[in-house]
């Protein structure tokens, strides 16, 4: 009997060591909603999740953002009652680059979708989603990667549908062979299309300097030296 109590707690425990600590922030003007949401969380066993913010507006959300431990990971609910939920993901993008930010909304329009992800969301997820749909969008975006939910997704192929089907083949293909960040492909683009480190600053409200740093990056990836070499292989990869 001993034994099998011993072998259960240390199951436990190796459990509870191999779970990842993440400190998270919430943002929706439904009070009700934050407080739903936070318990939900709760039943999500993979991580050991600390709220450090809650919040029902934007001002006070940024308020608690200046002031409290920063969070890993942001819920935003963008259609805020008396804020621009857009503009709000726009200051965090730029204030805090390396905080990831998940969409929570019941708005699934293909426009609201896209310009949450221009803006620079991570994921994105309906108000309709399970728990285990929110646990593969927190897993995805931790990993770097762009999240699209259930019902989402049929939003992300509905704008696809209307792109040409061979440049997004030929993409995807230059992608899974670099490996760029969003940011990065977003730069590539206006840096194909002629733009100087300047004009992309003020296009992506970022510093002439953060906008070097990225195209550095770019740079080494691709393992080329200038622009005229860059214009060279995304038309080899025939995604212009």
């Amino acid at each position: 009997m001993f034994w099998h109590w011993f072998c259960y707690m240390r199951t436990i425990i190796l459990d509870q060591s191999f779970m990842r600590n993440l400190k998270i922030g919430v943002i929706d003007d439904h009070n009700l909603f934050v407080k739903g949401f936070l318990l939900l969380l709760k039943n999500i066993k993979t991580f050991k999740m600390d709220v450090v913010i809650e919040s029902n507006n934007a001002d006070d959300f940024l308020t608690q953002l200046k002031q409290s431990e920063k969070p890993d990971l942001i819920f935003l609910d963008l259609n805020l009652e008396i804020s621009d939920g857009i503009e709000l993901l726009d200051s965090i993008r730029k204030n805090y680059p390396t905080i990831k930010v998940i969409v929570v909304s019941m708005i699934k329009d293909s426009k609201f979708v896209r310009e949450a992800f221009k803006t620079g969301a991570d994921g994105f997820v309906s108000k309709e989603s399970t728990i285990e749909d929110v646990e593969e969008a927190i897993k995805s975006v931790l990993d770097g990667k762009v999240f699209f939910g259930k019902g989402i997704d049929a939003v992300n192929k509905k704008i696809l549908s209307n792109e040409d089907k061979e440049t997004e083949f030929s993409f995807n293909r230059f992608n899974a062979k670099f490996h760029l960040t969003k940011r990065e492909l977003e730069i590539l683009q206006m840096l194909v299309e002629g733009k100087t480190s300047k004009e992309i600053s003020a296009q992506l409200f970022i510093s002439k300097d953060t906008v070097n740093v990225h195209r550095k990056n770019l740079m080494k990836k691709l393992n080329i030296s200038n622009v005229v070499m860059l214009v060279k292989i995304v038309k080899d990869y025939n995604i212009i």
